[in-house]
This record gives C-alpha cells, sequence and structure tokens, in this order.
C-alpha cells in the first residue's frame, strides 16, 4: 500500500512540474497583450509568448501537443482582438516546422537557437502583418513591425536561461 500513495504522490509531482510550464506560457501570453507605446505596432503583438512556444516546441515537444498549440493560438487572438486563427495558424505551422528542424537545433549552441528565434519570429511578424495589410487594405509601418521583432529578439536571451534550468529540472 505505501507503494501506491508514493507512486500517486510522484505522479502528482510531475504533473506540477509540467503543469509549470503551461503556467509561464499563460504569463508570456499576457506579457504579449501589454502595450508599449513606444513598440506598438496596432495589431501586431510582441512576440513573449513565441519564445516560449518555441523554447518548449525545441526542448519538450510533448508539452506542447497541437491542439494545445492551436488553443493558445485561439486564446491570444480572443484576448488581443486579433483576427479569430490568426495566432493559432501562426504558431500551428511554427510547430510544424521546429519540429521538423528539432534534431538540427538540439545539436546546436544556444546562439544558434536563438538566431533560429529570429527567423521564427520574423517570419511569425511578417505572416501577421501580411494578413493586416490584406484584411485593412493599408501597409503596416516598417518602424513598428521592426521593433515587436527586435524586441522579442532581445527578450529571448533572457529567458532562454530560465527555461534551460528548469527544463534540467524537470529530469530530476
Amino acid at each position: 500500500m505505501p507503494g501506491l500513495f508514493y507512486g500517486l504522490s510522484l505522479t502528482l509531482m510531475q504533473a506540477s512540474k509540467f503543469g509549470l510550464v503551461y503556467l509561464m506560457l499563460i504569463v508570456l501570453m499576457f506579457l504579449s497583450m501589454i502595450d508599449i507605446p513606444m513598440f506598438q505596432a496596432g495589431e501586431i503583438r510582441q512576440g513573449f509568448l513565441l519564445i516560449g512556444l518555441y523554447f518548449w516546441t525545441i526542448y519538450r515537444p510533448h508539452l506542447l501537443p497541437y491542439p494545445v498549440i492551436f488553443l493558445l493560438g485561439i486564446f491570444t487572438d480572443l484576448l488581443s482582438g486579433a483576427l479569430l486563427g490568426l495566432h493559432a495558424f501562426c504558431f500551428m505551422v511554427l510547430a510544424i516546422i521546429i519540429r521538423g528542424q528539432r534534431r538540427y537545433l538540439l545539436g546546436q549552441s544556444w546562439q544558434m537557437v536563438w538566431a533560429g528565434f529570429f527567423v521564427a519570429v520574423t517570419i511569425t511578424q511578417g505572416f501577421q502583418a501580411l494578413a493586416y495589410a490584406i484584411t485593412s487594405s493599408a501597409l503596416p509601418q516598417l518602424w513598428p513591425l521592426s521593433a515587436n521583432i527586435i524586441l522579442a529578439s532581445l527578450f529571448y536571451p533572457l529567458f532562454h536561461p530560465l527555461f534551460m534550468s528548469y527544463n534540467h529540472y524537470l529530469n530530476e
């Protein structure tokens, strides 16, 4: 009987460890909603959530199955007032591409992973800008779009060591 309770407590502990990853993603989603006046680009938001999605898709893809990624995108669209399905589509495409390159990225230094994130956030922000340009018949300004890409890219090195430490903790 003691073995049963030990196994149950171990399972609950693992679930709480993995649950914290989802909590981090939700916090990053809300950080992405914050308007920074200097970097405000209208409907195009900062890519803090992309940081978490990118990292965990590389290092723990089993924690982010496609339905979870899709739901994060839908929630982001609903909370931000964005075109419904735009973030979900971008996140899904990004996850498919990252999972295809996962083995390569796992063998690289964090600087190469960071460079990959820069490419990912540039593609995502560019696609979002294109979608808004098509739906509003106006081209987005280049400065706010560039500022959002640069801002997310500059924040990635701050989050990467924190996420990597937590990733190692998940192995314990």
